[in-house]
């Protein structure tokens, strides 16, 4: 009976531990499960380490950036505004409104904001890429490979930004170029089927069919979309003749994803 009693003692006292986990405990947790994939499991634990600390500024840009991951753009911009009305000054959640905004086209008002990121933090590297996509957009695709190389610069393991350099570049017409980043990219994500498009295509428009010819057959494994087209490309050993094929790099899109928000734990 006395065993019984110590055990429930200790079980009761593992579940007032369990509920005693500070704000900023659930918020490096609620991060965790951002990490992994495990967003509506973040939103809860974010959401907890508010109830306990409402000043608490990361737990409100990192729930930002996961209902912007899930879509929910106006819950997003709310936990974002209120990040900033608490620390202005915070250069990633900056950052992260305006990638909000850059989503819903508003580029003058994510302009300023990458800006005012880049004010607080001059090696914010999202920010040079959110730049770089509005310059896309705006088709000054100089501007936007020099901002995407200051991004890679900064942080060169950034998927979006290498994905964004490569469709500008190919909008260059540098294609040799757009290449070498997609093969890059591919080194990262071998299982890139937009990636291995891409590069396939490049690889026909500068005449490496050596190369094109091992990317159509990744493609044909993966079942990419398209794949087929650019293998129609790819002239005999004897060489005729090919056509241009056409690359896809809207930014946006899967070429040139947007950039993911970069939620921030609380250290």
């Amino acid at each position: 009976m006395k065993l019984r009693a110590t055990a429930m003692g200790i079980a009761a006292g593992l579940v007032l531990l369990a509920g005693c986990h500070s704000a900023e405990d659930l918020n490096r947790q609620g991060y965790d499960k951002a990490s992994k994939g495990e967003l509506d499991d973040a939103i809860a634990l974010y959401q907890r380490a508010l109830e306990k600390d409402p000043g608490l500024v990361a737990a409100h840009n990192n729930l930002g950036a996961v209902h912007m991951q899930k879509g929910e753009l106006e819950l997003a911009q709310a936990e974002f505004e209120q990040a900033l009305r608490l620390e202005p000054d915070r250069s990633e959640t900056l950052s992260n409104l305006a990638m909000l905004l850059l989503r819903q086209g508003d580029y003058p008002g994510a302009r300023t904001r990458f800006q005012e990121a880049l004010l607080h933090n001059s090696r914010n590297a999202s920010a040079f890429n959110g730049l770089g996509q509005i310059a896309f957009h705006e088709k000054k695709f100089d501007e936007a490979v020099e901002n995407f190389q200051i991004a890679l610069n900064l942080n060169r393991n950034m998927i979006s930004a290498i994905s964004n350099l490569a469709a500008a570049l190919s909008e260059k017409h540098e294609y040799d170029k757009a290449l070498n980043v997609y093969m890059r990219l591919l080194k990262m994500q071998p299982n890139n089927g937009q990636a291995i498009l891409n590069a396939a295509s490049c690889a026909v428009l500068v005449q490496n069919y050596d190369l094109a010819r091992q990317l159509v057959k990744r493609g044909r494994k993966q079942k990419v979309p398209g794949i087929e087209q650019i293998a129609r490309l790819i002239p005999a050993r004897n060489p005729t003749p090919v056509e241009t094929p056409e690359t896809s790099t809207e930014p946006g899109s899967t070429t040139a994803p947007e950039p993911a928000p970069a939620p921030s734990p609380a250290k």
